[in-house]
Order: structure tokens, then sequence, then C-alpha cells
């Protein structure tokens, strides 16, 4: 009986497809007057992770910002190169001036993490002074990072 049970474990396990709790939906868009501001965040593992205030002090410096434009489907790869920059050793970066639209901002730790955001420069009432952006790698519950908060005026 024990080895018919442990068969029939196997045996699903097998079949089952591996699946992440969560994923990001497709479409949404951060809207923005402007893209400037800061990346913080820490990766797995560190024991501050788990309290969103702590992890958001971690500035995150030589971080490398690459904006696209947006298109749906399509791979990274193909998309048309918009601007770049690279954050201060206080995770501070500023892309300019940019036109309305939608775009896809690719960010790239030097610990190899790597997040990807879709934006909408749009004239909204009121302006977006700065953004934060956690790029801390989210828990199973899709918690814990990934992270796009507007502070406006």
């Amino acid at each position: 009986m024990r080895i018919r049970i442990t068969g029939a474990i196997i045996s699903v396990l097998l079949i089952v497809q591996f699946a992440y709790a969560c994923s990001f939906a497709k479409g949404y868009f951060y809207q923005v007057t402007a893209l400037r501001g800061t990346i913080v965040g820490v990766n797995r593992g560190d024991p501050r992770h788990q309290l969103r205030w702590l992890r958001q002090q971690v500035t995150r410096g030589n971080v490398d910002l690459t904006l696209y434009e947006y298109a749906w489907p399509a791979k990274l790869r193909d998309l048309k190169l918009i601007k770049k920059t690279k954050t201060d050793n206080h995770g501070k970066f500023d892309f300019g001036d940019l036109r309305e639209g939608h775009y896809t901002l690719q960010i790239e730790d030097p610990a190899g993490h790597e997040d990807l955001y879709d934006i909408q420069i749009y004239p909204l009432t009121n302006k977006t002074i700065s953004v934060t952006i956690d790029i801390s790698p989210v828990f199973p519950d899709c918690t814990g990072g990934h992270e796009f908060i507007v502070t406006s005026q």
C-alpha cells in the first residue's frame, strides 16, 4: 500500500508542470510625468527583506537602467532603445526629458538581479517629483519587492 501511494505521488509530481505562485500583469503601466528617482532594495536572503521600510532604505548604486519603446508581444532585444542611464552611488537616476508614450524600463544591478516595469509618460494633473523603485525579489506570495512608488506634488 505504501509503495502505491509513493508511486502515485511521484507520478503526479512528474506530470504536474512547474508553476509560479504569481506573475505580473502585462499591459499595466505606471503613469508618471517624468522618470527620475531612486533604486532601492536588498538581495534574496538579506534579513532586511522581511520589512518593507528597512528594505527600501538600502539604495542601489551602479545599477543599469535601459528604457525601450513599449511593444507587445515583443522580445526585449527587438525593442527600440530610447535611453540608457546608470544610478549614482546613492541609487539616484534621471532620464531627463521624455516624450509622452509607453515604455519598458529594464533594470539590471551588478548582483545579477533584473526587473522590468512598463511605464507611461503622461501629462498628469500632479507632476511626478520622483519614483522609488524597489528591485528586491518577490516572495512566492507576490510580496516583498517589485514595487514602483510615485511621489507627486
